[in-house]
């Protein structure tokens, strides 16, 4: 009997001699999953060579980017299942422990098409809260506890809604703004869902009005770091004082203090941040690509500027960081939410997807959605199922990768 590659190659190459000279873009993973093709590929030699009449034709729509499956490659027929997988695999003896045998994406949910963010996991309740980015600011719910997950929506005491969020001793931590007035206060705020009382907890740099509290992370001694850029300013209505204050800027809270101290200011648009687990090393998304222009605000995508994982060495005192080294460039859109898992896999969400890499920013596997992902988290009593929220959709990745608590 052929096999599934043998069979795939036969219309593709006419004659099984020419075989040999002939080496598709996408192929079916042999061995592991080759009864899953074409819903998981491999890309063998990472595409490295693509006949030379290839062309990605740029979109320039923030939040609707190009993707590597719209690439044109005329001359390869089998670059046509690109597009339509769920998994784009480029290292197949690691993706098989990070997929198990029978890895899905599922999307699990429609919501407003619009961007949602802040995907956070409480365990106690077993749900996962994530933001619509709009007033009036609202949570959903995703409620686990059922075999069927449910969806539902409340709203905290004050409102409070923001892009980021993280899990730490029964509270929820959000980058965002949570006031009575409505007006859009920048900063870190805590959050009691069981309660539903929201409060702040850092929102002001000695007076100056943060831009936009993106996302955080909390680093092993108990401090939060957490990134701020401006994007908050292309949401109609939404800033009171119009006037953008600070710098883009990665900080530090130390909750025994209440000190804010500026880490680092080298980045375009610092947006994600998340920590190894041994907690040595912080990872850090630059989406300086989605542009804001400090006259108008006006948010547009540039696809040459930066959109970059970069990775650095935490120091002892963790006071800020040293080596900050590129490792990653997104190949869809910018990178934004970032998280680690428990064995030290980076997982990114980058335009229609996610991708993972290893500790050094190797590229290990996609997985593909239709539709943009902004931010991601673990979730379950087995911390395995990864949840993806952005524009318009809620999906759940079911895989063997283990989330870091």
């Amino acid at each position: 009997m052929q096999s599934v590659l043998a069979n795939f190659l036969a219309p593709l190459i006419g004659t099984a001699g020419a075989a040999a000279a002939y080496t598709p873009i996408a192929q079916p993973c042999q061995v592991h999953y080759e009864a899953q093709f074409p819903s998981i590929l491999c890309i063998p030699n990472y595409g490295a060579v693509l006949p030379e009449t290839f062309e990605r034709t740029i979109s320039s729509i923030p939040g609707h980017a190009d993707t590597y499956g719209s690439t044109t490659v005329t001359d390869d027929a089998s670059f046509q299942y690109v597009a339509k997988a769920d998994f784009l695999i480029w290292d197949l003896g690691q993706a098989a422990k990070i997929l198990g045998p029978t890895p899905s994406v599922e999307v699990m949910f429609e919501v407003e098409n619009l961007p949602h963010e802040a995907p956070v996991y409480h365990p106690e309740l077993n749900m996962v809260l994530f933001c619509p980015l709009r007033p009036p600011p609202s949570f959903y719910v995703v409620d686990l506890n059922d075999e069927k997950p449910k969806l539902s929506t409340r709203t905290s005491d004050p409102p409070l809604f923001g892009p980021g969020a993280l899990y730490h001793k029964g509270l929820l931590y959000y980058c965002g703004s949570g006031t009575r007035s409505g007006n859009y206060v920048g900063g870190l705020y805590a959050y009691n869902a069981t309660s539903g009382k929201a409060w702040p907890v850092a929102n002001n740099y000695f007076g100056y009005n943060f831009g936009t509290c993106d996302d955080l992370a909390m680093a092993p001694n108990g401090d939060i770091w957490f990134t701020d850029n401006w994007y908050s300013y292309a949401l109609p209505k939404l800033h009171q004082n119009n006037t953008i204050q600070l710098e883009p800027a990665i900080y530090r809270y130390v909750p025994a203090t209440g000190l804010v101290q500026v880490i680092s200011d080298s980045l375009d648009a610092p947006n994600g941040i998340a920590f190894s687990p041994d907690g040595r090393t912080v990872y850090m998304t630059d989406s300086g690509a989605d542009r804001i222009t400090p006259d108008n605000h006006a948010l547009r995508y540039v696809a040459h500027r930066r959109r970059t994982v970069y990775a650095a060495d935490v120091l002892p005192s963790g006071a800020g960081f040293v080596n900050k080294r590129a490792i990653f460039l997104s190949q869809d859109r910018v990178p934004d939410g970032i998280k680690v898992s428990h064995s030290g896999y980076v997982v990114v969400a980058t335009g229609s997807g996610i991708d993972v890499l290893d500790k050094h920013g190797v590229h290990v596997l996609r997985v593909q959605t239709d539709f943009t992902v902004l931010n991601i988290v673990w979730a379950g009593k087995e911390n395995t199922d990864l949840w993806m929220v952005g524009w318009g959709k809620v999906a759940r990745v079911k895989w063997a990768l283990e989330g870091n608590h």
